[in-house]
């Protein structure tokens, strides 16, 4: 036995030199050639690739490299490739081997070739895959386009929060990587995601830093895009003056002939807000060239009701606004028949972990038994025992983990809950403009009354009254408000459960008008409620005065 172990140690060593040999080869070389260029030339190296027959891939290394850059290469050139067929040679081949490198690329195209098949599920687990090895990768540029990938099928599913860590992951990546417009477009990303979920603060003070960056370091493209948000966040901030010289900065330095169509609708609604009718017109004419998608519709339709609505055109404005809700609703229905993707990959994250402890305990299992077999009989078989039993009891430790991962997809119908909830309260907001339209629109007392309780009716049978749906409402309100609600009832005495309803509604954005409708009350009731909280709170020494 001794002998044995001596044998086997002497072969090792004897082996170790050959096997960090180089592949000389000619068609290796040719690999190599088109890897060089890869980045900087990627047509050419496409090109090479295409030059390399089939016969002369004499090995897997060289079918597996081949795999890689071919499908790494029409990437780079905007071929959008949705079969895995070949980038899985490369994965199968580099999985269970020590070159990082190649492991991480070959996971992260074949995450791009699942995005490209609209697959987001099987394109996560991928990019999960190649996420295990940035830090050992060290390369921080393909980092940061793992996490930027990342992010955006987050975004595409109304997961804001892990789009926004993601964006900013691939963002840091970027800057280390000295790759300073890809950190530009991360920042956009950012901006866009805070945006989204009603952070217009935040949102606001990353567009102005990335501006400033922008014009520090000549971006110009990137100064364009910044000022252009700026606007749209300017007027939806209702900063008028701000988006008035945010304008003329864009106006006057900058080309806007390639905007898209949401910057063309903000410069209409800046010019109606200024009384510059003729420009309104010509920038909503161009806005509605350049819509391509149904969000781009959805915001069009919104704006040009603001439009309409400046210049009196009360009719115009009411139909537009429908407009705007029916390509709304159509859009939320389809984003709640989508699957809950979150909860999908909060799972996947936890089978993949276990299939990868699966594959370690296995890969060190069969190293034990070689040098097991070496060794006495007796103790081989007492070991292998061992093994298995801790094996047995982790797998089982395991799948009582994957069992809470189940109970967590039964929050799924809770979640989908919550989209509704945000569904709803977009369409009270809505309500709230389409009341206050009808009220200008019907000139007949008796034809407008009857048009308010249509509009209103089933809205107040739903809420006002309704304790769930009250707590709903307040719920709703605490998570987007910071716990506004929350600290109101614990700091502030109000003189009954009407008031803290009121300052409720009045959180969540709803008009006078449409409050006193909600709540069997005249406006000017309202008014005078809304300034007693208001008093009640100037006069108290709440921790969340300023908040409140």
């Amino acid at each position: 036995m001794k002998h044995l172990l001596q044998y086997i140690i002497l072969s090792l060593l004897v082996a170790l030199p050959f096997a960090g040999c180089r592949d000389h080869s000619p068609v290796a070389d040719k690999l190599q050639q088109a890897e060089t260029v890869m980045n900087e030339y990627p047509d050419s190296a496409l090109k090479f690739l295409k030059g390399i027959a089939q016969p002369e891939l004499q090995t897997q290394a060289h079918h597996a490299r081949y795999a890689l850059l071919y499908s790494q290469a029409l990437d780079k050139n905007y071929i959008d490739l949705t079969s895995d067929s070949l980038i899985n040679i490369a994965v199968d081949y580099y999985k269970d081997r020590d070159d990082v490198k190649a492991k991480f690329l070959s996971y992260y195209y074949l995450g791009r070739i699942y995005t490209n098949a609209n697959n987001p599920t099987q394109a996560t687990l991928a990019y999960m895959e190649a996420e295990q090895l940035v830090d050992e990768l060290g390369d921080d540029y393909a980092a940061g386009l793992l996490y930027n990938q990342m992010g955006t099928i987050y975004r595409d599913y109304y997961d804001f929060p892990k789009a926004l860590e993601s964006y900013r992951l691939s963002t840091e990546h970027y800057h280390k990587a000295d790759k300073p417009l890809h950190k530009f477009y991360g920042m956009l990303s950012q901006s866009a995601i805070y945006k989204t979920m009603g952070k217009e603060i935040d949102s606001y003070y990353i567009l102005y830093n990335t501006l400033t960056e922008a014009r520090e370091t000549n971006y110009p493209s990137i100064v364009r895009s910044c000022l252009g948000e700026l606007i749209t966040l300017c007027l939806k901030m209702n900063k008028q003056e701000e988006a008035v010289s945010f304008y003329n900065d864009l106006i006057n330095h900058y080309s806007i002939v390639q905007m898209n169509s949401s910057l063309y609708a903000s410069l209409s609604l800046l010019m109606a807000r200024e009384k510059n009718f003729e420009k309104t017109r010509l920038y909503m004419n161009e806005a509605w060239k350049r819509t391509r998608t149904q969000s781009d519709s959805i915001n069009l339709y919104y704006i040009k009701a603001q439009v309409e609505q400046l210049s009196s055109s009360y009719q115009e404005a009411y139909s537009d606004l429908k407009q705007s809700i029916t390509l709304q609703n159509r859009s939320v229905r389809e984003a709640l028949q989508q699957p809950i993707l979150t909860t999908q990959m909060d799972f996947l994250r936890q089978e993949l972990a276990f299939q990868q402890y699966k594959q370690r305990t296995e890969k060190i299992i069969w190293m034990l038994g070689i040098g097991l077999v070496v060794t006495l009989a007796g103790i081989a078989v007492y070991g292998i025992r061992k093994r298995m039993r801790q094996r047995v009891l982790r797998i089982q430790e395991e799948k009582a983990r994957l069992k809470e991962d189940l109970e967590v997809l039964q929050t799924t119908q809770e979640k989908t809950e919550a989209l509704k909830n945000d569904l709803f309260e977009s369409k009270m907001k809505e309500l709230d403009k389409l009341v206050l339209v009808s009220l200008k629109e019907f000139k007949n007392e008796e034809g407008r009354n009857r048009a308010i309780l249509k509009l209103v009716q089933d809205t107040k049978d739903q809420i006002h009254g309704n304790k769930k749906n009250m707590a709903n409402l307040e719920k709703w309100v605490n998570e987007y408000k910071d716990d506004v609600m929350q600290y109101l009832r614990s700091e502030i005495v109000l003189p009954d459960e009407s008031y803290y309803e009121l300052a409720c509604y009045l959180l969540a954005n709803f008009s006078v008008n449409t409050i006193a409708l909600l709540m069997d009350e005249t406006t000017n009731t309202i008014y005078k409620r809304r300034s007693r909280i208001r008093l009640l709170i100037q006069d108290s020494s709440a921790w969340h005065k300023e908040q409140f």
